[in-house]
């Protein structure tokens, strides 16, 4: 009787350790999944700030490109500016030598 009942409390306690390690293994899965699911997080904020870096240097590039062609556009219509200027001097200069012929030939 004497060893059934010892046997007995050996077992209760056996039973509550059993429930005791069920809860804190439990625990421990918990808190392994939450750290999963935060070192996921920060992996996938990695790959979006890699993929949002990649981004911004192609566009950075694209930037780079059309100050590129912008600037070529402008010194195109400066160019093309002063070539008017030019034209406009000359053809004020031959209208004036006209005008100039036109009134010699009105005199004569």
């Amino acid at each position: 009787e004497v060893q059934v009942d010892e046997l007995q409390r050996l077992l209760a306690g056996m039973e509550k350790e059993h429930r005791s390690l069920l809860l804190k293994m439990k625990e421990g899965e918990a808190e392994l999944a939450r750290l999963r699911s935060v070192e996921g997080d920060k992996l996938a904020e990695q790959d979006r700030s890699a993929q949002l870096e990649k981004e911004v240097a192609m566009l950075r590039e694209k930037i780079h490109h059309l100050d590129d062609m912008l600037k070529s556009q402008q010194r195109k219509v400066r160019q093309m500016i002063e070539q008017l200027q030019n034209s406009k001097t000359v053809i004020q200069a031959k209208d004036a030598v006209i005008q100039e012929l036109k009134e010699r030939v009105a005199y004569l």
